[in-house]
């Protein structure tokens, strides 16, 4: 093992008391079942909890990256998403805002980036 391998919970433990609940919620895997009346039948989003932080992207980022005004960079510790779940676009996650008084708002995973020893995702959401 490298110390990269141990780092996502090394960091995980260090913040683990700046990072807010959050809940990862990832769409239904497999493809839809006939209801047998011509509709579509789809499976419940799975959930993973985990810690997570809201916070807004620098002008920097915003300007260099095309990073839209409207949207927020959240951080998910990695060691923290409940069965190793990965989020990807097309995923929701739900974090305590900070400019709306902590309180819990659903944001739309966009692009996700992440550190070389994955111990943070940076999410693009919307």
């Amino acid at each position: 093992m490298s110390l990269l391998d141990d780092l996502p919970d090394a960091i995980a433990e260090a913040l683990d008391d700046v990072f807010r609940d959050g809940v990862l919620e990832v769409p239904p895997s497999g493809p839809p079942v006939s209801d047998g009346q011509g509709g579509w039948i789809y499976g419940d989003p799975v959930e993973h909890g985990c810690k997570a932080l809201v916070a807004d992207a620098s002008d920097f980022r915003r300007i260099a990256l095309g990073f839209p005004a409207e949207d927020r960079l959240v951080l998910v510790l990695s060691a923290t998403v409940e069965g190793g779940a990965v989020p990807k676009k097309g995923d929701k996650i739900f974090a305590a805002d900070p400019l709306h008084g902590f309180a819990i708002r659903e944001f739309d995973v966009i692009k996700r980036h992440t550190d070389p020893a994955a111990a943070v995702y940076e999410l693009q959401a919307r």
